[in-house]
């Protein structure tokens, strides 16, 4: 009977002590964030923050079921504007070729890609990834306080906007 008591305090301290190094260092699973739905009508929000962000990197990611493409800011959110168009121009009036059958135009205001001095604080590569959905995606200007993109995707099929924090990032979702 003595051993039996032992044996089962034994289990209760096992099992106290598993439940707190559980709770403090355990991988507890997490409900995934509710994710805007895919759409494609236009996408716009304001914003007036005292300074442009300085936009500071542009990537692109392969994503189980959509790519995505990761716009960087230095400061605080800037406001933006995501739709289709027909063909996406620069800030010159001309058209911006790009690759695929659908177009997105990405206008992020008030921002900038350019430091005080007038020198570029990202590299404004065209990125070609050749994923799935997203083919292309070209700088389009950096005018009087907006920045623009064109992104060339494989066909209309919708996309998403998500503000991400730490650095600040605005991410669009292609599929």
């Amino acid at each position: 009977m003595r051993t039996m008591a032992r044996a089962l305090g034994l289990l209760l301290v096992v099992a106290f002590v598993a439940g707190l190094w559980d709770a403090r260092y355990g991988q507890e699973e997490r409900r995934p964030a509710r994710s805007a739905p895919f759409r494609t009508a236009a996408v716009e929000r304001e914003r007036s923050p005292r300074t442009a962000p300085e936009l500071v990197a542009v990537e692109a990611v392969d994503r189980d079921g959509y790519d995505r493409v990761v716009f960087t800011f230095d400061g605080s959110r800037p406001g933006y504007r995501v739709r289709y168009v027909d063909q996406v121009g620069d800030q010159a009036g001309k058209r911006l070729p790009l690759r695929g059958e659908a177009f997105l135009e990405v206008a992020f205001e008030p921002a900038r890609a350019h430091s005080a001095a007038g020198e570029p604080t990202f590299s404004p590569a065209t990125l070609t990834p050749g994923f799935a959905d997203l083919r292309q995606v070209r700088f389009a200007g950096d005018f009087e306080g907006e920045v623009t993109f064109g992104i060339g995707a494989a066909g209309r099929g919708g996309f998403r906007v998500s503000e991400l924090r730490d650095p600040t990032r605005v991410a669009i979702d292609v599929r």
